[in-house]
C-alpha cells in the first residue's frame, strides 16, 4: 500500500507541476497580448485565477527571468519578448526573405506573408502590409482553415492522403464562403496539382473579397518548409495573378537554391 501511495503522490506532484506550467504560460501570453504593463488584479482577472495564485506564478516567472516588476506593474522581459537568438533559422529566414518581400509588395500591392511550417502548424515569420485602406491584421499563428487557405493547401500537398484525412476530418469540409471547396475528391485533385507545380491559390475561399497566391519554400527533397504568400482584396488579383505567380516562383526558386537560411530551416525541422 505504501508503494501505491508513493506512486500516487508522484503523479499528483507531476500533475500540479504541469498545471502550474500551463497557468504560467497563460499569464505570459496575456502580458504579450496586452501590449502594456498590467497590475496583479488585471492579470488575475484576465486569466481567471485568484490573485494569490497569480502572485505566486508571477514570482516564479520573475525568478525564471520571464517577467519583471516595476512598482505594481508587471512586464515581460527581453528573454520572454524575443526568445529566439538572432542566428536562429527563423530569424535568418526572415532576414533573407525581407528584401524580396518588400519588392513583391511594391510591385503588386497586396500584403506579403512569410509563413513557416512547424510540423502541422503554420506560423507567420514576417509580413509586409499591403496598399489598401483597411489595415490587415495577421496573427502569429495561422488559423485559417487548411482547405481554404494558400498556406494550408501547400502544407497539405506534402502529406499523404491518410495524413490529410487526419488533419481535415470527414468531408464535406466546413464552408467559409460560397467558394470554399468542400468535396474531398475535388480538394485532393487540387492538392496534387499544388504538389506538382509548387504554388496554390485562394479565390475568395476563406473570406469573401480576399484572394491569395503563394509558392512553396522547399528542401532539396521538395518537402515544404514554408511559403511566401501574396494576399489582399480581390481587385489586385483580377488581372495581375499571372505576374504575381511568376514573381513568386522566381523569389522562391532563388531562396530555395541560394539561401543558407533554408538549409538551416531544414536542419532545424529535421527533414
Amino acid at each position: 500500500m505504501a508503494v501505491v501511495n508513493r506512486h500516487e503522490g508522484v503523479a499528483e506532484r507531476r500533475e500540479a507541476e504541469s498545471g502550474a506550467l500551463a497557468r504560467g504560460l497563460t499569464i505570459l501570453s496575456r502580458l504579450h497580448e496586452a501590449g502594456r504593463p498590467l497590475n496583479l488584479q488585471e492579470i488575475a482577472e484576465s486569466v481567471g485565477l485568484p490573485t494569490s495564485t497569480c502572485h505566486r506564478l508571477l514570482q516564479s516567472l520573475d525568478l525564471a527571468g520571464y517577467v519583471y516588476r516595476e512598482g505594481s506593474l508587471y512586464r515581460p522581459t527581453p528573454r520572454a519578448v524575443c526568445p529566439l537568438p538572432l542566428e536562429h533559422p527563423l530569424n535568418r529566414l526572415r532576414r533573407d526573405t525581407a528584401p524580396l518581400m518588400r519588392e513583391l509588395q511594391e510591385r503588386h500591392g497586396p500584403s506579403v506573408l512569410l509563413i513557416a511550417f512547424l510540423g502541422d502548424s503554420r506560423v507567420i515569420v514576417d509580413c509586409v502590409a499591403g496598399n489598401y485602406s483597411v489595415t490587415p491584421y495577421f496573427d502569429t499563428n495561422v488559423t485559417a482553415p487548411l482547405h481554404a487557405s494558400v498556406s494550408g493547401k501547400i502544407l497539405l500537398s506534402d502529406r499523404t492522403p491518410e495524413q490529410r484525412d487526419a488533419l481535415l476530418g470527414l468531408p464535406p469540409y466546413p464552408a467559409r464562403t460560397a467558394s470554399t471547396v468542400q468535396d474531398r475528391a475535388a480538394l485532393y485533385a487540387e492538392l496534387e496539382a499544388v504538389r506538382e507545380r509548387g504554388w496554390a491559390t485562394n479565390r475568395n475561399e476563406n473570406v469573401t473579397g480576399i484572394c491569395a497566391i503563394g509558392t512553396r519554400l522547399a528542401a532539396p527533397s521538395s518537402r515544404a518548409v514554408g511559403a511566401i504568400v501574396l494576399t489582399g482584396p480581390h481587385r489586385f488579383f483580377a488581372d495581375g495573378i499571372d505576374a504575381m505567380r511568376s514573381d513568386l516562383q522566381q523569389a522562391s526558386q532563388m531562396l530555395n537554391s541560394t539561401s543558407h537560411a533554408i538549409r538551416a530551416m531544414i536542419q532545424f525541422l529535421g527533414i
